[in-house]
């Protein structure tokens, strides 16, 4: 199944679709970018027309990278594949993930003076390089495709620049009131017995037998004493040469663990190593090493900062969206069709 994408990630997957690349330069000129567009119109944000001419373009772009993506999952039917669990097809999905792309752009854009941004000539003159780049590293066929012209897609890079910079400067400008408390982690560190089976290298898989099943869980004893006999499980770690893992843990945070991992440390003391914990991935043994890591409590804290910014700035898009509703032609829209592969896979 294809998990629905939300505008914010679209916005970084554009920069991909575009030129190769998601990362952009900032800026945008003042002139708001579809003061030159004219054709048919698909859809409104607000008062503000999206034109069909850029919904196919992104369309396209997408469609390209999606089977690059999820050819070897669905075949060459793909597009006509159920993708999510509403019983959408990947048609369906990439589609509403273009409109929400193009609401966002459009949303950002309309609000760009009212935060100061825009872009200078010099940035500018590298969206104008880059549509050239960009006219000259695709095939025919997919700029047919897309109706693609260095136009057209400076056009569209300007918009993108645009809502880049300008949703940039609402994250800065936003100061979130964050709990210093609540980003404090702790470390761990684990070792894995794994009872999953092994691989070869062309991918097959072959599972444990009972006896092999067995054994390793004989192994993850004897690590364990050893370890808890050590007080140091890297060091059993190192003696026994296995590969052990750290994280940081919190009371809400489990550092990408094992759910049953996180709960025992939980109820450790400090330097305390577990007996084996068996789940279906196989036994871990864990030691609680720190109850406070101060680099990774600052990372903590970093990440939730931009995690604050990136949840104001999508409640701000929401209310913006609220006041300048998306309406789409759907007429207009169904003549967007995918109903065959862009790309020989």
């Amino acid at each position: 199944m294809i998990r629905k994408k939300t505008g914010k990630f679209m916005t970084v997957l554009l920069g991909a679709a575009l030129l190769g690349t998601a990362a952009f330069a900032s800026g945008c000129s003042s002139a708001q970018p579809d003061s030159q567009e004219d054709g048919t119109v698909v859809a409104h944000v607000g008062e503000n027309p999206v034109y069909l001419d850029e919904a196919e373009f992104y369309t396209r772009m997408l469609q390209e990278q999606w089977e690059a993506a999820y050819y070897q999952s669905f075949g060459s039917e793909m597009w006509q594949a159920e993708a999510t669990e509403d019983g959408q097809t990947l048609e369906q999905v990439l589609k509403s993930d273009v409109m929400s792309l193009l609401t966002e752009l459009h949303l950002l854009c309309a609000h760009a003076e009212e935060y100061g941004v825009e872009l200078t000539e010099e940035e500018q003159a590298v969206i104008a390089e880059r549509a050239e780049n960009f006219m000259e590293s695709n095939t025919p066929e997919v700029l047919e495709a897309a109706g693609a012209t260095a136009e057209r897609v400076e056009r569209y890079l300007t918009r993108n620049e645009l809502a880049g910079k300008t949703a940039e400067q609402i994250q800065s400008s936003y100061e979130p009131e964050l709990d210093e408390e609540a980003a404090r982690v702790g470390k761990l560190t684990y070792c894995l017995f794994s009872v999953t089976g092994t691989y070869d290298a062309e991918g097959n898989h072959t599972p444990f037998t009972d006896e092999e099943i067995a054994e390793t869980g004989r192994q993850a004893e004897e690590f364990a004493a050893r370890a808890q006999e050590l007080g140091d499980i890297s060091a059993a770690g190192e003696e026994a040469s296995r590969t052990l893992i750290d994280a940081y843990f919190n009371d809400s945070t489990n550092g990408g663990t094992h759910e049953k991992v996180a709960e025992a440390v939980r109820g450790m003391e400090t330097g305390q190593v577990s007996d084996p914990i068996e789940t279906e991935d196989g036994w871990y043994v864990v030691q609680r090493v720190s109850d406070y890591d101060e680099s990774a409590t600052e990372d903590n804290l970093e990440a939730m900062e931009a995690q604050a910014r990136e949840n104001y700035l999508m409640e701000l898009e929401q209310e913006w969206q609220q006041e300048a509703p998306l309406v789409i032609e759907e007429e207009v829209w169904d003549t967007v069709q995918i109903d065959q592969m862009l790309t020989e896979m």
